[in-house]
């Protein structure tokens, strides 16, 4: 069974407050349920705490709460037996989650490793946004695709990429079935050497939901990344939006003595380069600059 540790305040403590007014507290806190059921805070056939509890901690409703389980309930998550009280419901054989470690070359991998489906490609103009990532004139020719990756046959990720034009027709059309990266680094003798990446928490919209098959708002990873060659110049533009309950990242971080700042770590120790960074394997040979401030 799953063990939660709960520390609370004195008779003075400030009680948290949802993130939002607008959205009914029932919704939010079925959503936080879900959250501890899936990432198994809450393991199969445990018992949630009760109605009285979960008013107390959260400082909601005893309808409310109800409406909450009710919601959790009809999802499948939990079941509740008279007298007893509520349990987690006896999962499902799950499709797995997909943990991605961070180098380009596990990108390439992934790549080979799931299904995809194409859902859109077509040639745009730039945008100003769109040139100034690619270096090129406000309306040159941009190719953009639109891909659903799958795992185990569920759908895990919506995956938008842009590339300049002048590059994407040397594609095949086959060629979008795969891993990008790998048709530019090994196809097309494209010298890639690193990736600049953000990752933020979304919501699904209708659209992404519908590609997703998941419930209007619930949580993604939103990853933007832009791929580089040996030169630094910009080659893709990419925005993924991966389904929060299968994907996840895994990054390693080491300290090379006691009173060093932590640095993303690969394969090989890292080594020291100038400035504040590290300089690790990327998992292609050759090495970039990360660097995680305390």
């Amino acid at each position: 069974m799953a063990r939660r540790h709960q520390v609370t305040g004195g008779p003075h403590a400030v009680k948290p407050a949802f993130v939002s007014a607008e959205i009914p507290l029932y919704y939010q806190l079925a959503s936080v349920l879900r959250d501890q059921i899936l990432s198994g805070d809450f393991a199969g056939g445990d018992r949630l705490p009760t109605e009285a509890e979960l008013v107390t901690e959260y400082g909601v409703s005893r309808i409310t709460v109800r409406q909450a389980l009710q919601k959790a309930e009809a999802e499948g998550l939990i079941h509740r037996q008279v007298g007893r009280g509520t349990f987690v419901a006896k999962r499902l054989p799950s499709t797995g989650t997909i943990r991605m470690e961070g180098s380009l070359d596990n990108l390439m991998s992934m790549g080979l490793k799931t299904k995809v489906k194409v859902v859109l490609l077509q040639t745009i103009r730039a945008t100003p946004d769109l040139a100034e990532v690619f270096r090129v004139p406000l309306g040159s020719a941009v190719t953009r695709c639109i891909r659903v990756r799958f795992h185990n046959g569920t759908p895990f990720s919506h995956v938008a990429t842009e590339l300049p034009d002048a590059i994407a027709r040397r594609f095949s059309r086959n060629d979008w079935n795969g891993s990008i990266l790998q048709v530019l680094d090994r196809k097309l003798k494209i010298p890639i050497r690193e990736a600049k990446q953000s990752i933020a928490a979304s919501l699904a919209d209708a659209s992404l939901a519908r590609f997703l098959e998941i419930p209007i708002g619930s949580p993604l990873l939103n990853v933007h990344r832009v791929v580089l060659t040996d030169d630094g110049v910009p080659v893709q533009r990419v925005q993924t939006h991966y389904r929060s309950d299968i994907y996840f990242f895994s990054l390693h971080l080491s300290r090379t003595h006691s009173d060093a700042e932590w640095s993303l770590s690969r394969r090989t120790p890292a080594k020291r380069s100038g400035g504040n960074g590290r300089r690790n394997n990327d998992g292609l040979g050759r090495s970039i600059d990360t660097h995680v401030p305390e």
